[in-house]
């Protein structure tokens, strides 16, 4: 039976105020932003430190949303609840049982978007498959995307994300996945979830949101998801130094002008040889933790190489760019100390002249922050980098870090002057890594430079 507005407000107990025959409307997802698509949708008032969606609510009616989430009585057709955040994520829990698709959860330090796009190519071969879109992995964005999944979905595959302790216990609790993905607990949000010990403590709420007799796929080379994973009961372990489905002789290889990362897989004995179309032996972690889920839903390996043969990764991880022929790799969404190192080390495989990297500040480290940038100026010396640059008042301390190991460093001050310098330095041969936080917008120097 087709869910109506009206099923769905009585279903939830909520309290509607407004004409009766719009209840008989179906139910067509929702909207959180009146600037975008509002038609046959349900508006949720959501309130930020910032904002305040009631303010909107009526240019979301008049651009065809039925009726509104709001917290408060409205002069449009509306459900008035206590709180629309709460609300709007008990809508996402409701909706996940009525629809009973398989739920993948997928967290982690780094690799959670790879990862999770992995997943969703490898069982979009089989299955009818919804997914997060771009950054939607918090209290907003995993009830948004589960709230505007169609009713036919076989399975949801969701990132979730944290910079605060309790959220992923939350996300757990709306989403309650039967497989729950942990990619590795590394030095992220250092700052806000309060040091390594809270990253643990945040990334192993995902143990507790994950269904009675669901399975934990983890990785067994990292001794904190390790440690996580001792006491549950069902776990599917990835890894390159052992694991359930492991990884052998990991390397890049150039085929047809581009550069592949290639391994061999081996599952209970039997081993295949997959070839990857993104740079970086990192990315090895994320498709084996994609494999492993695969496995479990019925795939075989042969159909997990297919897939990892033609999936194009998402924008800005490792992308693989030519430049005036110089070698470029766009890794500029986001940065950590432990991506940035695995970026160095891809860079520093690649055969070239000489191999640069543009370097930007790495966020929300807190009192750790000089000592990780620093460790990264100082990694990269020791990995064979031969030029660094940096941008963002925290990368200058990983100048200082490539100055202690006995290195030079250039620290610009914006964006055209960093690009400004490297189309003077970067020449045919080179290999340039442009890496940093989301909030250094790093990609900035690669469209000032031309790099397509």
């Amino acid at each position: 039976m087709a869910l109506t507005l009206g099923r769905l407000v009585q279903s939830m107990g909520w309290s509607y105020l407004g004409p009766p025959t719009l209840l008989d409307l179906p139910y067509r997802g929702v909207s959180i932003d009146s600037r975008r698509e509002c038609k046959d949708k349900i508006f949720v008032a959501l309130r930020g430190g910032r904002f305040d969606g009631h303010t909107f609510v009526l240019q979301a009616w008049e651009k065809g949303s039925p009726l509104a989430l709001v917290e408060r009585e409205m002069n449009v057709p509306c459900i008035p609840v206590t709180r629309t955040l709460d609300a709007f994520q008990s809508l996402a829990s409701f909706l996940l049982d009525l629809w009973s698709p398989t739920v993948v959860a997928v967290t982690g330090s780094s690799g959670k978007t790879t990862t999770k796009d992995l997943i969703a190519a490898l069982l979009g071969r089989r299955y009818r498959v919804h997914r997060t879109e771009g950054n939607y992995n918090n209290l907003v964005g995993l009830p948004y995307t589960v709230a505007n999944m169609a009713s036919d979905i076989q399975v949801a595959v969701l990132e979730m994300g944290t910079n605060a302790p309790g959220e992923i216990a939350r996300l757990g609790a709306i989403a309650r996945p039967h497989i729950g993905v942990l990619t590795n607990v590394g030095r992220a949000h250092l700052g806000p979830l309060g040091g390594m010990e809270g990253v643990r403590q945040a990334k192993g709420e995902l143990l507790g949101g994950i269904r009675p007799g669901g399975l934990l796929v983890y990785n067994v080379d990292d001794p904190f998801s390790r440690h996580l994973a001792a006491s549950f009961p069902r776990t599917l372990s990835f890894g390159l130094e052992g694991g359930d489905v492991r990884a052998r002789n990991p390397r890049l290889e150039e085929r047809g002008g581009d550069w592949l990362t290639v391994f061999t897989v081996t599952v209970s004995g039997v081993s295949v040889e997959m070839a990857l179309t993104m740079p970086g032996i990192h990315h090895v972690y994320n498709a084996l933790a994609a494999t492993a889920v695969a496995l479990e839903m019925g795939f075989s390996l042969g159909e997990v190489r297919e897939t990892l043969a033609t999936f194009e990764g998402p924008k800005r991880r490792m992308t693989f760019r030519r430049w005036r022929g110089a070698m470029v790799l766009d890794d500029a969404y986001n940065a950590n100390p432990d991506s940035t190192w695995w970026a160095l080390k891809t860079l520093v495989s690649l055969p070239a002249k000489r191999r640069l990297a543009l370097l930007g500040s790495m966020l929300e480290l807190g009192d750790e922050a000089v000592r990780w940038h620093r460790w990264v100026g100082r990694e990269a010396v020791a990995l064979g980098v031969d030029w660094v640059g940096t941008l963002g008042e925290e990368g200058r301390e990983i100048a200082v870090g490539v100055e202690e190991a006995g290195g030079e460093a250039r620290v610009f001050s914006h964006h055209e002057e960093a690009a400004w310098v490297l189309a003077g330095v970067l020449g045919e041969g080179d290999a340039l890594l442009v890496k940093g936080s989301r909030g250094v917008m790093m990609e900035r120097v690669l469209e000032l430079l031309g790099v397509e």
